[in-house]
């Protein structure tokens, strides 16, 4: 597997996709710009180069000027992106998580957005909804629950702040612990 043990390949991959328009500077994707933020800081991490964390900023404000929404954040800019994923918003959280080491406000921003997004999804007892409509205003029609949401945010919150998101976390516990008993991580003793 090739990861930061191989830089130059990782190096040339991000230069193919800059060269190709595919990445950062193509259409907003949520999740492919979660990954690309968690890359850039890895990659900052690695070599110690400031244009790192610098296009990370930069890609972190993109997001916001493009997909940012008064509560949560579209799944993409391409019309057919719209409405919100859980499991994006979790991401695009551990994302902010790992910016946080460099700039605490990203942690903090991480933390509100969970806050915000965490109700509209949730039903106490019953589980995540996988998709809801851009405004959180209802679930996306023809969509249910996610199976893995639940642990999905259950990480991601952990992540950020246990004591912030307390009850957060105790919701997201508890739901997992409500999944089938045939799913074996979901009574792990990590979750203790």
């Amino acid at each position: 597997m090739r990861g930061l043990q191989d830089l130059d390949y990782v190096l040339d991959k991000l230069a193919w996709m800059r060269d190709e328009g595919i990445w950062p500077n193509g259409l907003r994707y949520l999740w492919t710009d979660a990954f690309g933020v968690v890359l850039l800081a890895s990659l900052y991490e690695a070599l110690r180069q400031q244009n790192y964390l610098d296009e990370a900023v930069w890609v972190i404000g993109a997001v916001k000027r493009v997909l940012g929404r008064k509560r949560g954040i579209r799944i993409g800019e391409a019309p057919d992106r719209d409405g919100q994923y859980f499991h994006y918003l979790a991401m695009w959280l551990y994302a902010l998580h790992v910016m946080g080491r460099y700039d605490p406000a990203y942690r903090q921003e991480a933390i509100a957005l969970a806050r915000d997004v965490h109700r509209p999804f949730v039903v106490p007892g019953r589980g995540v909804i996988w998709k809801m409509t851009e405004d959180l205003s209802a679930p996306y029609p023809g969509y249910g629950f996610g199976a893995l949401d639940a642990f999905d945010g259950y990480v991601a919150y952990r992540l950020l702040d246990d004591e912030a998101l307390a009850p957060e976390i105790a919701e997201m516990k508890d739901l997992i612990a409500r999944q089938p008993a045939a799913w074996p991580s979901a009574r792990t003793s990590a979750l203790a």
